[in-house]
């Protein structure tokens, strides 16, 4: 019973991981489109709520259930064999975590900060337009890991 309370949390941490920055990857592109800095610099404030909140309290909500059913299931710990995904979910966990807390997370803030700063003066910074590329890059690449660690966690292979 305590197996199925733990991969509960653990799914849904990742589906709030996984949702959460896409979410707020259209929100923030489509007012971007838009052309209204005012509505830039309000999804830019709402990505960086959102990401201290929302995504990063699931990415760690993930990571820790997935401690715990390691624990409970008594498997091993950061062995490729016999359960090569588990290996997988863990190395590629930590790393999207850490990329999320490290990189997402601080870099949604300087965003949000640029984005007031470019409805206040009328026009987007150089830096501002960087830092959405590379937004765009690192969450794509978080998004298309996570999506990868869910299949493997569905198909076991």
């Amino acid at each position: 019973m305590a197996e199925r309370i733990w991969v509960f949390f653990h799914l849904m941490g990742m589906a709030f991981w996984l949702g959460g920055m896409f979410t707020v990857s259209l929100w923030t592109s489509r007012a971007r489109k838009s052309g209204d800095l005012q509505l830039t610099a309000f999804a830019f404030e709402t990505a960086r709520r959102i990401y201290r909140g929302v995504v990063l309290i699931a990415a760690w909500l993930s990571v820790l259930s997935g401690g715990v059913l390691m624990v409970v299931t008594e498997r091993a710990w950061f062995r490729p064999y016999p359960e090569h995904w588990i290996f997988q979910m863990q190395i590629l966990g930590l790393f999207a975590v850490l990329v999320t807390m490290l990189f997402v997370v601080p870099n949604s803030s300087a965003l949000a900060r640029l984005a007031a700063r470019a409805a206040a003066e009328g026009e987007t910074s150089e830096e501002f337009k960087a830092r959405v590329r590379n937004q765009g890059v690192v969450g794509s690449l978080i998004g298309v890991l996570l999506v990868y660690l869910v299949l493997m966690g569905a198909v076991r292979f």
